[in-house]
């Protein structure tokens, strides 16, 4: 499915057009950018009243900008927080220190991941098979990372956002919902390289 996002702010117009989860991450950096510059454009509105008595010409252009910009910040406490109010964000991971990864070298070293989409799949499915975990969050994922020793993405929410939009393993709609689809299923066990026993 596409998505489509258009925001003319004072014609500073961004057009979006792609996967909803690559909208969704490309909308919420925005409006973090949009929001630390509203503590500067807050004025804004004093003047927009002062506008109003002055002319029509202003009030018509000024006063829409403002109530989406009210909407937004209404928007982010949803998603860039956790909604279940576990304080685990995609784009700042932690170490989970109660996370249990003894077994992880075992499970991990029987396979040859080529990149970090295969990394965060074979993670998943250690998470949810071997742990039992039913939900599994990316501060889990990256426990794993740390545990294995392999390079962490710098871009650690982007990563997530590939593995589901550019490759579909993952549906990641949050920090702490990630399911693996049936194509991350598949490729799992029908695709993924394995190491040769030695």
């Amino acid at each position: 499915m596409i998505t489509k996002l258009h925001i003319n702010i004072s014609q500073g117009v961004i057009d979006i057009e792609g996967d909803p989860e690559l909208v969704r991450e490309i909308y919420a950096d925005f409006k973090v950018q949009l929001l630390n510059g509203v503590k500067f454009v807050q004025p804004a509105p004093a003047m927009t009243s002062a506008a109003s008595t002055a002319g029509n010409g202003d009030e018509g252009a000024s006063p829409a900008p403002k109530q989406k910009v009210k909407r937004r910040i209404a928007a982010k406490k949803k998603s860039n927080g956790d909604e279940g109010g576990s304080g685990v964000f995609a784009d700042s991971p932690k170490l989970d220190k109660n996370l249990d990864t003894s077994g992880l070298g075992i499970f991990y070293g029987q396979f040859a991941p080529k990149n970090n989409a295969e990394k965060i799949l074979i993670f998943l499915k250690f998470l949810t098979e071997a742990l039992q975990i039913e939900s599994p969050n990316t501060d889990q994922v990256y426990t794993c990372f740390k545990a294995t020793g392999d390079k962490i993405p710098k871009a650690f929410a982007q990563a997530f956002y590939d593995t589901s939009s550019k490759l579909g393993y993952i549906d990641f709609r949050s920090a702490t919902d990630l399911p693996i689809t049936i194509a991350g299923d598949n490729h799992f066990n029908h695709t993924l390289k394995k190491k040769i026993a030695e």
